[in-house]
């Protein structure tokens, strides 16, 4: 490799622009580069949400999961399939095959659905995530303004301009009350008139839709025909005419805007006005969940930020649009008030803060250890010069291959600064020991570098390949820690390349070295170590000379080293992240199958209260049953599953300490029995779990049950393990309805016609 020396020395101003080039590359790329706590990574699962709103659990399995179930089984790709049905709601959970494209399986997991025959009305959704799908800010906004007047703005100001800032890929609102009609129908009056709930039911699916009637065809400007329009009021629903007797689809008829009404008593089989036979009214759709901050109702906006957005700019830009917000709610006259509830940019932030001053100071004592060898101003200043090079290129690298700066990537670099120094220590050491003997410079130079070349390159080559191949691990391990290896790699061998060109030139440039004094031999340097010792060789050399006098000793004194650092190992806690420090903790809140809306409430706030008197509490949010969303996912009355906490600490406060105290406070509370099942998880960072699963099969309800009470018990005994519970739920209550067909029949009816009429009253 003293090639590379020789064409150095002979280019200097050649290596001379590269250097600055690669300066200013490095510094472009380094501005450049987005900034992420961790890594993109796409988590190889799927997931099918089916909302089947009213179904007990058994129906739920029996007409959605099970046939849901059956279809995916065969998607390429899918390795493994879990199921919840639930009162309300099927999630079908698949493992994919690591690797697998997302975006492909998606597609074929929804083709494979839709080919599924649901429940009239019952549609699926096919789910799929990565760590860009965390919010990147969640805000709580409040308003006096009132409910509708806040979901109005929001829905139709803020969320468009959120949406048009640059790197913002969504935004979702929750805990809106969206507006809801309600029809209620005068049977007697209907029957009277002769109009069907079927007839009516028809006359709403066919009117409101435009249809389109073909064209007009003249000799030019052919003009598209339309029948039909939306129906954009509640008058407009009233004005629509049934014709008694006939379908609604070939009967009914519909007057627009401003029409006169229908005379209030129609001979037979004349056309029955909606409004004359049913209340048509609008207003906000029952409660299925509520969302409150610090225990005022608000309402939640979530950004997500695209995958190639940077997530402090996103962050800082959503700031910036703040104060607009307020001002669009009526700022401090209505008391207008927007939280951050979650934001990952300050950990973000100060994380790659930390790191990089962690680096700079690391980058200064090493110099300072380096002068302090060397004992030369020139010889430490050329031998720093490797560190910045090193960095940049590894930067430049990180950029080219589209990565981000993270604390993976920080991580490195930071591991990095303390080895790729030594290639050139060793290259200006040799360089300053041959250049003392006097004699042409030049000469001087190449002779050294070609001494240690080969040493250092095999050195580099050793380190790099235990660092490299922690990027050709597979699965998420893998995809998670290979721009590590990239990093690491990288500035690895920046450092041998700039060891054996530019500390060379810069060498031949400014080093000075003071000629060997009149009469001294040019080799006489080479047993200065023995008869004129420095201070660090006065201090080695009795212990060296030990060590060979005395080799078994010194064999068994580094045998009992590494047993005593094996010995070390078990005592190590292992997992996939460990804590990454984050200042939000979330709490999920589990309550018995069958828990009404206002019964999940009242439990939510005996956490609330818990919370608000907790030390080191910012701010959190929960969320009540599914604001906003579908109803019926899980409780009866609209509640969800689970009751949800996003908890945020104070600046100062330790995680750790917080979470622990949290579960404390939580457990006083009276356990399952009276606030359900609390799980308490926090200092993550936004990414990864603490959460162990373990998964209990048996064909037997019964056996099942007991099974899993027996593992949640030894579980439970293990020291370490908290919030322990399992996710078999007892029997929902539900009134099944047996119909007798042969009276049905007499009246005219069907099972399906009675579900109908039972549902609808």
């Amino acid at each position: 490799m003293s090639w590379l020396a020789r064409l150095s020395l002979a280019n200097r101003a050649v290596v001379g622009l590269v250097t600055v080039l690669v300066i200013g590359f490095g510094l472009f790329a380094t501005t450049s580069l987005r900034q992420e706590l961790f890594p993109s990574l796409d988590a190889p699962v799927a997931t099918i949400l089916t909302p089947y709103p009213g179904a007990s659990p058994d129906v739920v399995e029996q007409q959605v999961t099970s046939p849901i179930e059956a279809a995916v089984d065969g998607v390429d790709g899918v390795e493994d399939t879990r199921s919840t049905s639930t009162g309300g709601s099927s999630v079908v959970t698949l493992d994919l095959a690591y690797g697998t494209d997302l975006s492909t399986v998606t597609a074929s997991l929804q083709r494979a659905v839709q080919g599924v025959a649901l429940p009239s009305g019952v549609t699926s959704n096919v789910v799929t995530g990565s760590t860009d799908d965390i919010p990147v800010l969640v805000l709580a906004v409040s308003s006096n303004l009132g409910a509708d007047r806040v979901a109005a703005v929001l829905r139709d100001q803020v969320q468009p301009q959120l949406a048009g800032i640059d790197g913002v890929s969504g935004v979702t609102l929750s805990g809106v009350a969206d507006p809801q009609v309600t029809i209620s129908v005068d049977a007697a009056a209907a029957a009277a008139r002769g109009v069907s709930l079927a007839s009516l039911t028809s006359l709403l699916q066919s009117n409101g839709v435009r249809i389109p009637a073909g064209q007009l065809s003249p000799d030019s400007n052919p003009t598209t025909v339309e029948v039909g329009g939306p129906i954009t009021s509640v008058d407009d629903l009233r004005n629509l005419y049934v014709t008694p007797g006939a379908s609604a689809s070939a009967g009914a008829t519909a007057a627009r805007p401003g029409a006169p009404a229908a005379p209030s008593a129609p001979a037979a089989g004349a056309p029955v006005r909606l409004g004359d036979i049913a209340t048509v009214d609008q207003a906000p759709a029952p409660a299925t969940g509520y969302t409150r901050t610090n225990g005022e109702d608000s309402i939640g906006l979530s950004v997500t930020k695209a995958p190639d957005a940077n997530t402090v700019d996103v962050s800082a830009a959503v700031r910036d649009a703040v104060p607009s917000i307020i001002d669009a709610l009526g700022g401090p006259a209505q008391n207008a008030q927007v939280t951050t509830v979650f934001d990952q940019a300050p950990f973000i932030s100060s994380s790659i803060e930390d790191l990089t001053t962690e680096g700079l100071l690391g980058l200064l004592f090493a110099i300072l250890v380096i002068l302090g060898f060397l004992l030369s101003v020139r010889a430490t200043l050329v031998t720093a010069v490797s560190i910045p090079l090193s960095v940049l290129v590894a930067m430049i690298v990180l950029d080219l291959t589209g990565e981000t700066l993270n604390i993976l990537t920080l991580g490195a670099l930071t591991i990095a600064i303390g080895r790729v120094v030594d290639d050139s220590i060793v290259v200006i050491e040799n360089i300053t020991r041959h250049v003392a003997r006097g004699g042409p410079r030049r000469p001087a130079i190449v002779t050294a570098v070609k001494e240690v070349a080969g040493a250092i390159t095999a050195s580099t080559i050793t380190t790099v390949a235990v660092f490299a191949p922690i990027g050709l691990v597979g699965g998420q391990v893998g995809e998670l820690f290979r721009p590590f290896a990239v990093t690491v790699t990288a500035a690895l061998l920046a450092s041998l390349l700039v060891s054996l060109t530019v500390v060379p030139v810069l060498a031949s440039a400014v080093l000075k070295v003071r000629p060997p004094a009149p009469g001294a031999s040019p080799e006489a340097d080479e047993d200065s170590p023995l008869t004129h010792p420095t201070r660090l060789q006065r201090g080695y050399l009795p212990v060296l000379r030990g060590a060979l006098r005395r080799p078994v000793v010194a064999i068994l004194v580094a045998i009992l080293i590494l047993a005593g650092t094996f010995a070390l190992v078990p005592g190590l806690r292992t997992d996939f992240l460990g804590d990454a420090g984050g200042n939000t903790v979330s709490i999920s809140q589990e309550l018995p199958p069958g828990t009404g809306l206002p019964a999940a409430d009242a439990a939510a706030r005996q956490v609330e209260g818990v919370l608000r008197d907790t030390p080191g509490v910012a701010t959190y949010q929960v969320t009540v049953g599914t604001p906003g969303g579908a109803q019926g996912l899980g409780r009866p009355g609209g509640g969800g599953g689970a009751t949800r906490f996003s908890v945020t600490l104070t600046d100062d406060a330790d995680s750790t300490a917080v979470t622990d105290d949290l579960r404390a406070r939580l457990d006083a509370l009276g356990g399952p029995d009276s606030v359900g099942n609390l799980t308490v998880q926090g200092g993550q960072g936004g990414f990864g779990s603490d959460q162990l699963q373990v998964t209990v099969r048996a064909e037997d309800p019964a056996v099942l049950e007991a099974a899993a009470g027996q593992v949640e018990q030894a579980v439970a005994a293990i020291p370490g393990a908290a919030d322990v519970r399992n996710n078999l739920a007892a029997a929902q209550p539900s009134i099944r309805v047996t119909v007798d067909r042969q009276k049905a029949a007499v009246a005219g009816l069907t099972e399906a016609a009675v579900g109908q009429l039972v549902a609808a009253s």
